[in-house]
């Protein structure tokens, strides 16, 4: 379900017979993009099983990372 958003992640859990959730058993998650999951797909969870799916973000547009300029005198030339 990694890569996913979270909506269709959770149609397809719940068509595998899993019940999804967020961690620690919150309600599933409707938003965002699912970056981490247990147990993980290949695991063999018998029908009925809890699926915890983690998110980040929102589904509609990319998360923004920033970061610091490196100085030009730090960078070490070949």
């Amino acid at each position: 379900m990694v890569g996913l958003n979270a909506a269709d992640a959770c149609d397809i859990v719940r068509a595998a017979g899993l019940v999804p959730y967020g961690p620690d058993y919150a309600d599933e998650p409707m938003s965002g993009t699912v970056t981490e999951q247990r147990p993980i797909g290949t695991a063999g969870a018998e029908q009925g099983s809890p699926v915890f799916l983690w998110t980040r973000g929102h589904p509609d547009g990319a998360d923004v990372v920033l970061t610091q300029p490196s100085k030009a005198g730090s960078l070490d030339p070949v």
